[in-house]
């Protein structure tokens, strides 16, 4: 359904867009004296990456960063500006939200607009970027540099449209809004190999994405979920011709952060390599798998796997994963990750016992049909502290590892499941009681999986070497004036490892500091209490967060560090792609300033008619503020608006109450309670002359705008709810109905969703004594459509100078 919503002000009608996402809701605390600060958030970056030596601009949807904020990007290759600026954000109401869905949460972010600058030698992978403003700093988020030409998505509203593309392409789309479905059209050869790849989850995304592949109306193949809320279909095409692929939520959910990244390519892919690693400084022999779908002539469908075997030379030094990619057909494939280790390697023989091997060493193996288990043999003697660690989820293996310990005799020693956390993936450590032989069992939890990717490598050592790394539990912080706040820092440790660990902060701005501190022995958690005094300037500093401890002789040093997180729902350990995978070392502070004003009420519920205004009284307190103020409908809502909409209205320095009104949608729900908030911004001055804006929401019962929705006085009924497009002119006949004491002219317009060309109307306005009309439609010869999205007529009387609006729709349909 269409819904075009707008506002009144100074006489006439003003169009208005309003932004919207799903989003958790804060809860807005307000205390005497000072109020508390609206805490900006930014929850998408749309288009979510970028192709390498291109320039784009991107929209950043944030809750309370006001007409711009500073911006920053972590990393090396992208060259951005130091602000984010207000644009126009892009808003469609979509299909109405029904009782009870309406009465939830609902978040409304402002766009904000940049232009990046991506270099032509900029690494592909992930990068992180953070906002903040002068009431909050914002946790990193991801952008992703890609090496594929890139499109992105031209929005409009109603139904889907499909849009051609040519391969190999990455797509950057969003599903929006509700129940939306983005086509994507391109041309394929018969038995080429089609990959389909969205990325959602991994970027953060609230999507969870589903694509469907079709060709002449007709479904091929569908997606199978991949981790983090991303989706994977691979096919073959059966016949030349244009294939359709086509994304979704799989809830049929979307709004503005529902962002993605959709690359369609050819050729094979590397799904799984296997084995899943080898030795660092060794050249190791890899066989990569890749899975595509056939279309068989009876319709049915057949994996088709296919394998590439290759070689790499491992590097010697530096981390313990591989991003590497391998010619196929002279092109890059995608990336993947390969394990790397300083222990020599065994790779399982399949149908051959083998003798047991020594430790310490990596075990090489997979479950290759469901059922299967692999037994491995090794000497221990007594009292070896033995560690079996298993690495295959967090290597992308679907494998949900179950490891037995078992002796000479076949009896259970130990036995593991999963790690802390949730991870897949499984750890067993024992001492081990007599000299002799013993089984490590590995097999899948579930007896009904298993296959080519259930790969695993089982790290088989006496012991960890001694270690410990830091984890960061935030990337940004905000510190109050006056104020402190506290950060868990997390400790790591392994291989026995239980010294302490100093902790030292570096880039800390004047005004702010941070008492010594230390794990003590053994200790994993502590908080860093961070202190701004009164006198600390209002801005943002990255620190740097070290750990330095004795490891035997030798003293160590670690930066701490965070992952930036995939999607709501998602585990925070949940291994991302390569090129979703962004690591942050610096911690963002940001020393804020409090709101001193806020709006006070009294509570009260009264009745409303849908198309309509509402106004609601609120005085201020202003707690020696004395500047002008705005009040517009707050970012953070406790329900969905369902169309109210509301102006920005300016306070003058001196007012100590003011009203404020929304406008109420012919197309609400009747018996729904319309719950609104407003949000207050103002201008403070620090002592330095530096300007600073904060703004004041609450959610307080007595601070809504509560109106219980009634029917309109207003209705309009068109004899027929369609028109054939055809050149020339259409008469639309209505019929106007009028409420008691609603004997006013009443106004009839078309409203035409802005990406319609070619169809124009000009507005009637019906006497006070009439009841029916027409309305004349005028449809272009040439250049016109697409008619996706129905027009909406419009009716509007004033009484006592306030709008009176009805509303229906009219499709437009082209007739080949």
């Amino acid at each position: 359904m269409c819904r075009s919503l707008i506002l009144w002000g100074g006489g006439m009608f003003v169009r208005r867009t309003i932004p919207g996402s799903r989003l958790s809701v804060l809860l807005i605390l307000v205390l005497a004296g000072t109020a508390c600060a609206d805490v900006p958030t930014a929850s998408y970056i749309f288009p979510a990456g970028a192709q390498r030596g291109t320039t784009v601009k991107v929209r950043v949807g944030g809750l309370y960063l006001h007409e711009g904020c500073p911006l920053e990007f972590l990393g090396t290759g992208i060259t951005v500006p130091a602000r984010l600026e207000r644009m126009k954000t892009i808003w469609f109401e979509g299909p109405l939200v029904p009782l009870p869905a309406s009465q939830q949460a609902e978040d409304y972010p402002q766009d904000m607009g940049a232009t990046l600058t991506v270099a032509q030698d900029a690494v592909p992978g992930a990068r992180a970027w953070r906002v903040w403003t002068a009431q909050g700093a914002v946790p990193a988020r991801t952008f992703v540099v890609g090496d594929l030409p890139e499109v992105v998505e031209d929005e409009i509203d109603g139904e889907p449209l499909a849009v051609g593309v040519t391969l190999p392409v990455t797509i950057n789309g969003r599903i929006f809004p509700r129940e939306d479905v983005d086509v994507w059209k391109f041309a394929a050869k018969a038995g080429q190999t089609i990959n389909c790849t969205a990325r959602a989850g991994s970027l953060g995304s609230p999507l969870e994405a589903r694509l469907e592949v079709r060709a002449r109306g007709q479904r091929l193949t569908e997606s199978e979920p991949l981790a983090a809320g991303d989706a994977q279909v691979r096919f073959v095409a059966p016949a030349d011709g244009e294939y359709e692929v086509r994304i979704h939520d799989l809830n049929f959910g979307g709004l503005q952060s529902y962002v993605y990244r959709l690359t369609v390519t050819s050729g094979p892919q590397i799904d799984h390599a296997y084995p899943l690693g080898g030795r660092r400084g060794s050249t190791a022999s890899f066989i990569g798998h890749s899975d595509a779908v056939t279309v068989l002539a009876d319709g049915t469908s057949q994996k088709s796997p296919s394998a590439i075997p290759f070689e790499v030379a491992l590097p010697a030094e530096g981390r313990n994963e591989l991003i590497h990619r391998v010619k196929i057909n002279g092109a890059d494939s995608n990336a993947f990750r390969l394990d790397l280790d300083d222990l020599p390697e065994f790779l399982e023989t399949e149908g051959a016992e083998a003798a047991p091997v020594e430790i310490p060493i990596v075990l090489n193996g997979r479950i290759d049909q469901p059922g299967d288990t692999d037994r491995w043999k090794f000497r221990a003697a007594k009292g070896t502290a033995l560690e079996a660690e298993v690495r295959a989820a967090r290597l992308g293996s679907p494998l949900d590892s179950l490891l037995i310990l078992r002796d000479a005799e076949g009896k259970e020693l130990a036995r593991n499941e999963d790690l802390a956390g949730g991870m897949a993936d499984s750890l067993l450590r024992m001492t081990i009681p007599a000299d002799g032989v013993y089984e490590l069992q590995m097999q899948d939890q579930l007896d009904s999986r298993g296959g080519p990717a259930f790969a695993y490598r089982i790290r088989l050592a006496t012991s960890t070497p001694p270690g410990f790394r830091l984890d960061l539990t935030s990337d940004a912080i905000a510190v109050a004036r006056g104020g402190e706040f506290k950060l868990k820092l997390h400790a790591e440790r392994f291989g026995g490892f239980a010294a302490p660990i100093t902790v030292e902060i570096t880039g800390l701005p004047a005004g702010v500091s941070m008492p010594t501190a230390e794990f003590a022995m053994g200790q994993s958690d502590i908080d860093l209490t961070f202190k701004a005094d009164a006198t600390a300037m209002v801005d943002a500093a990255r620190l740097t967060v070290k750990g330095t401890a004795m490891v035997g002789d030798t003293p160590v040093t670690h930066v701490a560090t965070l992952r930036i997180p995939a999607g709501p729902g998602i585990p925070v350990n949940q291994p991302l792609p390569p090129e979703c995978t962004a690591i942050v070392d610096s911690l963002l502070l940001a020393v804020t300033v409090p709101t001193p004003f806020k709006a006070k009420g009294v509570y009260e519920v009264k009745y409303a008619q849908r198309g309509g205004l509402f106004t609601r009284h609120y005085r201020l307190e202003r707690n020696g503020f004395a500047g002008p103020l705005q009040v517009s409908l707050a970012d953070k809502q406790m329900r969905h608006l369902q169309g109210v909409t509301g102006p920005t209205i300016t306070i003058p320095a001196d007012a100590e109450e003011f009203d404020y009104t929304v406008y109420l949608p012919p197309w609400m729900e009747i018996g729904r309670t319309s719950r609104s908030l407003v949000k207050i911004v103002g201008e403070v001055v620090d002592a330095d002359g530096s300007r600073h804006t904060v703004s004041f929401t609450s959610a307080n019962q007595n601070e809504q705008i509560v109106a219980l929705v009634d029917p309109g006085q207003l209705s309009i009924d068109v004899e027929r709810q369609s028109v054939r497009v055809v050149p020339g002119t259409a008469q639309i006949p209505f019929r106007i109905g009028r409420g008691v004491g609603l004997n006013v002219p009443v106004k009839i317009e078309l409203v035409i969703p802005g990406h319609i060309r070619g169809v124009t109307a000009s507005a009637v306005t019906l006497p006070a004594d009439q009841s029916t009309g027409s309305l004349s439609l005028n449809f272009n010869e040439g250049d016109r459509g697409p008619f996706n999205a129905p027009l909406l007529l419009r009716a509007t009387a004033l009484r006592e100078q306030s709008p009176v609006v009805a509303e229906a729709n009219l499709q437009a349909v082209e007739v080949p």
